[in-house]
């Protein structure tokens, strides 16, 4: 399976490039505004399984702030797994590797597989799970 996860990134990947800096793609991988924005907040993280989550309780505004991100996810996803015969949860299981290692920054939230929020600690790198290896 890690195989499998590590092709099916590099084919997003060469989507990304392809779209030429247009689209859903390129924002998924270039790391969009909004899902920064949001990290930034220490109220929501990244996710193992390529998704953002809510840390803790919110107000209905934040997690529609989520929730369309989330949507905006999953259309990426749903388009690459369908272009590479992959399952949409392989896709967005190997971009949550990358967003994991890459979009976390110091005193931001992710979740791993084991469902424990942890805040990243300057000069700490993250323990990805193993599928991502």
């Amino acid at each position: 399976m890690t195989r499998r996860l590590k092709l099916i990134l590099a084919a997003g990947i060469g989507v990304a490039a392809i779209v030429g800096g247009t689209g859903v793609a390129y924002a998924m991988l270039q790391g969009d505004s909004a899902s920064a924005s949001l990290r930034a907040t220490g109220k929501v993280g990244e996710q193992a399984d390529g998704y953002l989550g809510v840390v803790g309780s919110a107000d209905g505004s934040l997690r529609a702030q989520v929730d369309a991100v989330n949507i905006k996810r999953r259309a990426y996803y749903t388009d690459l797994a369908a272009k590479r015969n992959a399952k949409i949860e392989e896709v967005a299981a190997a971009t949550g590797c990358q967003l994991l290692s890459s979009k976390v920054q110091p005193g931001q939230y992710y979740r791993l597989p084991d469902g424990v929020w942890r805040q990243r600690e300057a000069g700490q790198s993250i323990s990805l799970p193993s599928y991502c290896a």
